[in-house]
């Protein structure tokens, strides 16, 4: 299946869409209005681009576009839990 998105526009330029595949990309316009893709996430599926196109080799349930913000911050990966707590408590 092939669609074409209308992503927002604004000063920035830049535009994220994620896929259900955990694929997280990046888009931009360049100086003559084309636009440019990088990964920003790897997802399961596989990602090619051809110029402007950005096409991913896997089943998409959904798709959601949003506007690019700097200000984001991805937080800490958590510490891991024991998996047997009460014989950690026990080999210390």
């Amino acid at each position: 299946m092939e669609t074409v998105l209308t992503v927002p526009y604004e000063t920035d330029e830049r535009f994220l869409v994620g896929l259900s595949d955990g694929t997280l990309l990046l888009g931009w316009y360049d100086d003559d209005m084309r636009c440019r893709w990088e990964v920003a996430r790897d997802g399961a599926g596989i990602v090619r681009f051809d110029g402007d196109l950005a096409r991913v080799e896997w089943r998409v349930e959904w798709v959601t576009v949003a506007t690019f913000d700097p200000r984001v911050v991805e937080p800490d990966v958590p510490p891991a839990l024991p998996l047997f707590p009460d014989l950690d408590r026990w080999a210390a």
